[in-house]
């Protein structure tokens, strides 16, 4: 897609550092450390579509997800998963390490009892997670990886009493850790006991507290939650698609407009800047080769299922049939109105590889994809700006610049409805349809709206994104229970039974796609990765 917003100008200020709060006392200024040890920042989102929040609400959210485990060796532990009526918390050894009966009191003082079978260590780090049993609705952590120096810091030191405290990380050059400790950080929350929580600006679970330095008491280092997620499943624990990992960073040069996958998951395009299309082997990070031709910038991609055939349309609405096998020219499609006003802006190709659907501000056109000849114009189809096929191909989702929704009939070529996705002057930037075929989705202004694809019926609307974001673009998991949606404040994953927030992943892209194995690659200013172990 190819929507942007301009029209916003920079939000200023950053939160300043704070200190001890216990119990809601008032902050009081946190002793930092001099500009060159503190950790620069790994990949900071820009604060006008991803503001940091209120160190009010931080402290809040910290609080709510912060557990008192009460044993032999007390400590704290956030609350991590639940899956039913089964919470999971994360802690460290240093608190459960023992084969002895537990509490965990959690922030409304009720105290559950987790019997030695309910305690997980984890191999290799030193951490190890409880599990309990409880019908009340506790909030769970949203899990993150670090990306700048700024944190808070919790714990509970006894049931119903928290301490709240920032600190930066610091780097941990020349300095030997060992049993996951890979985050340094400064405090002047001190040996309070292990297990807190270490959370970022957003609220987020970056880490889990651990290791006090008596030597150098503002020094001390927790295990980053990146640890938990890849260990978790060796230990038996589903995290779903909360799970997901940082895989591999893929530079590319570029920041790609449009991605496409094959569906066996293995061959990967991106538009390679301008009027270049690169095609990538992913799971090795190698560059196979790339393809010449357009004359403007590339704006939309697919792959036939064999693997054979790509097309691309570009800004000037020319879009190309490429053989693979030699990576040469098939066809050009030759367009009645072909100019930088009507680019191509999707490009989709039916299960059975024999026809390509384009979309234009000229409308839908679907083409013969062995000759390139033009086989059926769709009525009333015009300001097209996404389109999607049905698994089956008998259905075709498109999203408009009039912020509707239409359902085509791609066995005769009729509208079978119109579907209003929100108030008129916004557009619609994307659409999907779920891995059964019977939920489609489309994203608009900050929100993601789900129809049941058979009666047309709005299941439900997600506000998913910033208040000055676009949904640039949408896919379902391969089992579609949850989907994901990008834009300028980060990438998303939601549950479609609830519409809630299973997992934000940091840095913003323009387009996605899911491999059958579980892994989801970003296109941003690189591509990123994803994977659930």
């Amino acid at each position: 897609m190819n929507h942007r917003l301009h029209r916003f100008s920079r939000m200023a200020g950053l939160m300043a550092g704070m200190g001890i709060v216990v119990g809601g006392l008032t902050p009081v200024p946190l002793l930092g450390m001099s500009s060159g040890e503190s950790l620069q920042a790994l990949a900071s989102d820009s604060p006008l579509f991803n503001p940091p929040l209120g160190i009010g609400d931080v402290t809040a959210i910290a609080k709510d997800m912060t557990v008192f485990i009460s044993g032999p060796t007390s400590g704290s532990g956030a609350i991590v998963n639940r899956q039913g009526n089964v919470y999971t918390v994360l802690t460290t050894k240093t608190v459960v390490s023992g084969s002895s009966v537990y509490e965990v009191v959690t922030g409304d003082g009720r105290r559950y009892r987790v019997s030695p079978d309910g305690v997980i260590l984890l191999p290799l780090v030193d951490l190890a997670v409880l599990q309990f049993t409880s019908s009340e609705i506790y909030p769970v952590a949203q899990l993150a990886e670090p990306s700048e120096s700024q944190v808070y810091l919790t714990v509970a030191n006894q049931p119903q009493t928290t301490l709240f405290a920032a600190g930066n990380l610091v780097s941990t050059a020349g300095i030997n850790l060992s049993d996951g400790y890979d985050l340094l950080y400064n405090s002047a929350l001190q040996s309070a006991g292990s297990g807190g929580p270490v959370v970022d600006r957003w609220g987020r679970l970056i880490g889990i507290q651990g290791r006090f330095n008596p030597e150098s008491p503002t020094v001390n280092s927790a295990i980053a939650v990146s640890n938990f997620l890849r260990l978790a499943p060796t230990v038996g624990l589903n995290l779903g698609w909360r799970g997901f990992i940082l895989a591999n960073i893929i530079q590319v040069g570029t920041q790609p407009r449009a991605i496409a996958l094959s569906p066996d998951g293995s061959l990967l395009g991106t538009d390679g800047g301008y009027n270049r299309i690169q095609l990538w082997d992913w799971q090795s990070s190698q560059l196979l080769y790339t393809l010449s031709g357009h004359n403007s910038e590339v704006n939309s991609l697919a792959i036939s299922p064999n693997k054979q055939i790509l097309v691309s349309g570009d800004q000037q609405g020319q879009a190309i049939i490429w053989n693979l096998r030699t990576g040469q020219i098939a066809n050009t499609i030759t367009r009645s109105r072909p100019n930088l006003s009507n680019p191509i802006t999707s490009v989709a190709i039916t299960a059975n590889g024999q026809t390509l659907i384009t979309g234009s501000n000229q409308g839908i056109e679907l083409w013969d994809l062995n000759t390139g000849r033009l086989v059926l114009t769709l009525p009333e189809s015009g300001e097209a700006n996404a389109i999607a096929i049905s698994p089956d191909s008998r259905t075709l989702v498109s999203g408009h610049l009039d912020n509707t929704v239409k359902l085509w009939d791609l066995r005769n070529g009729n509208l079978v409805q119109t579907l209003p996705a929100g108030e008129r002057g916004f557009i619609v930037e994307s659409v999907a349809i779920s891995p059964d075929g019977n939920t489609i989705a489309a994203g608009t202004y900050r929100e993601i709206r789900l129809w049941n694809l058979e009666r047309g019926i709005r299941q439900r609307t997600i506000v998913a994104h910033c208040d000055l974001c676009y949904v640039y673009d949408l896919a379902f998991t391969p089992d579609g229970t949850a989907i994901a949606s990008t834009s300028e404040d980060g990438t998303k994953i939601w549950n479609i039974a609830d519409g809630t927030l299973l997992r934000t992943l940091d840095g913003s892209a323009k387009s996605l796609a899911f491999s059958g194995d579980r892994t989801l690659i970003l296109g941003g200013d690189t591509l990123r990765i994803w994977q659930v172990p």
